[in-house]
């Protein structure tokens, strides 16, 4: 009865969802200019579609080429051709001359449109059925074994995300080992997530989509305190670490003229493919460990639901650890998320690169999550954080508790704009939050701005936010920044605010519509902000509480409702 009952709500479910889009939709883009490729990222960015091409790289393609073609790889990670005939989706091919076109059509017809990997994900969604089997996955396993015991395990990620898996089945590692690569989750039903966890005694199994350059032999000398690795990075590199972490992690600059002497500087050269570092001598030969971090998110849920991931430990990703968009039903217990982010996310009109780096992040669609009692630690940007600027876009229930959190830019994140758009019940309770700012990226950082509460713009529509029972403890910056006036809609109590010689709270007072520059980032050009275009729009007077006595009894006056 249990079973016909989940099938029935994901029929109803599947029935709402499919009657959102008149078409299921891949925009296929043809295109040999790479000035037309750039145009056309950046254009369907803005638009919000995505988009993807079968033109691959090609040993005579010039830099630019290849510049562009990365674009194209990172936004859109799979081919059409190397996706089966998906049925029920069409293929809509595009040029640069008539993409805009595309793009309005999309938007006034409302397709569904998805990367291949997505698609081949929703339809595989449809034809699955109740499993409820344990599989095994061990770094001394075989991908040719059943996976089905402790003694016939699988060995890699890639095994594990091309698996058919049914609903309510739960894929165990084994502790103590590492993976390296990404895990491409799939979705459960209601009442039968599927399961990602532990098996085993030890240290939480290691998920990691890095790779090592720890070998002498994995560098050659190039000048004078320079080394490239010979091994080529296809995709950008946001971080390299040094030891684990014990030796902290190199520092990044933008391109070859910049690394100069100073040791432990390096960049990524998209044309070459290449690693190019600075250190007094071969890095395989000074460090007993050496990781190179890409550009990629170690867990990639867009489009999931139904979901548990429980005792994990997910490390050196340069984009975000969890991310994605449209989830719901998802729960991250127990685990452990290090060393996230570095790479670029975009340029902005000033030639700075806004980078990627959140532990935990939930964009644009998402609902009906738990966060609770995890770790999260050298985080580039946010620990944690729910965001969108989607038009319409709805974030409810969702639940951060109990997690511990330190050396990060933000322990949490927040801010939704788009018309219509809507927040609701979100609980941020019982959490630890220590030394914002104090990990590898704020230094590195062009807008270095660390807090513990971070809440740029929100001009959604909010209710049931409860910041609760948390323990806040230093900050580089201060312990809470809000751009605009919708702390109205926000409940504060019992929480613990230790935050010596600095700010507990910055406030600028700006309104929660009609925003004349929305882009929370170019709010930060600089620790003070972008002063005039943030006075211009000020419709309550900026605050600055100290913490001390009187500023934390003036701070918790403000928040009373």
């Amino acid at each position: 009865m249990r079973r016909l009952f989940c099938l029935a709500c994901l029929l109803l479910a599947f029935s709402a969802w499919a009657q959102e889009g008149s078409r299921r939709v891949i925009i296929r883009l043809s295109a040999e200019d790479p000035a037309a490729i750039v145009e056309a990222v950046n254009t369907f960015d803005k638009a919000g579609i995505v988009f993807t091409m079968e033109r691959t790289l090609r040993p005579e393609d010039s830099p630019e080429m290849k510049s562009a073609l990365a674009m194209v790889s990172w936004k859109n990670n799979e081919l059409v051709a190397a996706v089966p005939d998906l049925p029920s989706v069409d293929v809509v091919d595009v040029t640069p001359q008539d993409m805009e076109v595309a793009i309005v059509e999309a938007l006034d017809d409302r397709w569904q449109v998805k990367t291949p990997s997505v698609w081949k994900k929703l339809l595989r969604d449809e034809a699955r059925i109740y499993g409820g089997r344990n599989y095994y996955v061990s770094s001394e396993g075989d991908d040719a074994a059943d996976g089905l015991t402790p003694q016939t395990p699988w060995r890699t990620l890639e095994k594990v995300n091309d698996a058919p898996l049914g609903f309510a089945d739960t894929v165990h590692f084994r502790a103590g080992d590492v993976f390296r690569g990404h895990l491409d989750p799939q979705s459960g039903a209601p009442g039968q997530p599927i399961v990602y966890t532990a098996y085993g005694e030890g240290d939480k199994p290691v998920l990691e989509p890095s790779w090592d350059a720890s070998s002498p032999e994995d560098w050659v000398k190039v000048g004078r305190k320079r080394w490239k690795c010979v091994k080529p990075s296809a995709n950008e590199l946001g971080n390299i670490i040094l030891n684990h972490g014990a030796k902290g992690c190199a520092r990044k600059v933008d391109s070859p003229s910049q690394l100069g002497r100073r040791d432990l500087r390096f960049c990524w050269v998209r044309d070459e493919q290449a690693v190019y570092m600075v250190s007094r001598r071969n890095p395989g030969a000074r460090f007993d460990s050496i990781e190179l971090a890409e550009k990629q998110h170690i867990i990639d849920e867009t489009d999931c639901h139904d979901i548990v991931y429980d005792g994990l430990w997910l490390r050196y990703g340069a984009a975000h650890g969890i991310g994605g968009s449209g989830v719901k039903g998802i729960t991250i217990r127990g685990c452990d998320i290090s060393w996230i982010g570095g790479s670029t996310l975009y340029i902005d009109e000033g030639g700075r690169g806004v980078r990627y780096g959140n532990g935990i992040e939930f964009w644009s669609a998402a609902e009906d999550i738990l966060v609770e009692n995890n770790r999260l630690w050298e985080c580039w940007d946010a620990a944690l954080t729910n965001q969108s600027n989607i038009d319409g876009v709805v974030q409810k229930n969702i639940t951060w508790r109990g997690n511990e959190i330190w050396n990060s830019e933000y322990s949490y994140e927040y801010w939704q704009q788009g018309d219509g758009a809507r927040t609701e019940n979100i609980v941020f309770e019982n959490n630890l939050c220590r030394d914002a700012g104090k990990g590898w990226g704020h230094a590195q950082r062009w807008n270095p701005n660390a807090a513990h509460l971070m809440f740029y713009d929100t001009t959604a529509e909010t209710e049931g936010f409860i910041i609760r029972g948390n323990r806040f403890e230093r900050s580089v910056n201060c312990g809470m920044r809000l751009f605009n006036a919708w702390y109205g809609s926000m409940t504060m109590e019992n929480n613990e605010w230790y935050i010596p010689c600095h700010l507990i709270l910055r406030y600028h007072g700006r309104p929660t519509s009609d925003l004349i520059y929305k882009n929370p980032d170019h709010l930060d050009r600089t620790h003070n902000d972008s002063e005039a275009e943030i006075e211009a729009q000020t419709v309550e007077k900026p605050l600055k509480i100290r913490y001390s006595r009187r500023g934390l009894r003036k701070f918790n006056e403000m928040f009373k409702n």
